[in-house]
């Protein structure tokens, strides 16, 4: 069976900045299977469409997702980027609470 995913990296980018958005850029290399300059072109795309902002604070540089975003895709224009990343959320703690404790 072929290898892909519903979320594109883009998206999972998204994901993964919203749950820690403490994450340098190499830890989001490792968390998506990704190389680094993936990420930063990733990064990049998702900063000049104005889903992410950044903020340098010393060293580090923190990304923030845009939440009142709309989505990109015609079909669901009407929803933003937080209504999308409150639903994953909410399904993945469903997930969570039905999984069972070792």
């Amino acid at each position: 069976m072929a290898d892909w995913s519903l979320l594109t990296n883009h998206g999972r980018l998204l994901l993964a900045i919203e749950n820690e958005p403490g994450l340098r850029i190499r830890d989001m290399a490792e968390r998506l299977h990704l190389t680094e300059r993936a990420i930063a072109l990733i990064l990049r795309d998702l900063r000049e469409s104005g889903y992410v902002t950044s903020e340098r604070e010393g060293r580090r540089v923190f990304y923030s997702v845009v939440p009142d975003k709309p989505l990109r895709s015609d079909l669901l224009r009407g929803h933003t980027v937080g209504q999308l990343l409150q639903l994953l959320a909410e399904a993945e703690s469903s997930l969570a609470q039905k999984r069972p404790r070792a």
